[in-house]
């Protein structure tokens, strides 16, 4: 997994919404951490303040700059590496509780987004990902973190414009979204930590637009189990 060190990079002291998003698998899960300046009223958490915050590692992208679209930025981005196949289930969901739980604290989300749990082409391979989605639904409850879910189609409708959109497509546009991903120097971010930031994005543009907001109470989110602690920014 990623490390973690401080640098003279600090998180402008402002009231902020953070979103984790993440792609779940039983292998190799995703992370993507957006800010957005504006969000302080919609996540209902927030406390301003700075926050000396880095990653480095070959799975980790880092953010140097502010990104195309005002008021958001990317905190940082890469994957979990939970161990090879042939390695017992129980064995890598133990790693994702572990390492979801320290990317957590460093990271210090307001809210986490995942991916629906959708069947696909294989019936197995989704109960396997639906494993994973349950660690994270638990650890994230566990720190008292709402969880939004969305579905495939609707993050690429969302990111790309096209529910039925390639991934080459969706990382594409997030490039252009945020410039930081591109930038000089920069390394390729892997496909399951691009998809991760979708979901994020998913979920951020459901914050700024009502037109995306969930039709019903309680849809698309996790409530966090009573008396779970809540992380600061």
């Amino acid at each position: 997994m990623a490390t973690f060190t401080p640098i003279d990079l600090t998180l402008r002291p402002v009231a902020s919404t953070r979103i984790l998003g993440i792609d779940p698998g039983t292998q190799v899960v995703g992370f993507g951490c957006l800010e957005w300046a504006g969000g302080n009223e919609a996540s209902g958490r927030g406390e301003p303040g700075a926050r000396p915050l880095a990653m480095r590692g070959s799975n980790v992208v880092r953010a140097s700059g502010s990104s195309g679209d005002a008021g958001v930025r990317l905190v940082g981005a890469g994957v979990l590496r939970l161990g090879k196949r042939g390695a017992e289930l129980t064995a890598r969901l133990l790693s994702l509780s572990e390492q979801f739980v320290s990317v957590v604290a460093e990271l210090a989300p307001t809210e986490v987004a995942i991916e629906e749990a959708f069947f696909g082409k294989s019936v197995q391979a989704a109960l396997r990902i639906g494993e994973a989605r349950g660690v994270v639904l638990t650890e994230s409850a566990r720190a008292g973190l709402a969880v939004h879910q969305f579905a495939p189609a609707r993050i690429k409708r969302c990111v790309a414009g096209h529910g039925a959109a390639r991934k080459e497509s969706v990382a594409s546009m997030l490039q252009q979204l945020l410039p930081e991903l591109s930038a000089a120097g920069s390394a390729p971010l892997p496909a399951d930590a691009t998809d991760a930031l979708a979901v994020a994005w998913t979920r951020l543009e459901q914050l700024r637009s009502p037109l995306l907001a969930p039709s019903g109470p309680g849809r698309g989110r996790a409530r966090a189990a009573p008396g779970a602690r809540t992380l600061g920014n």
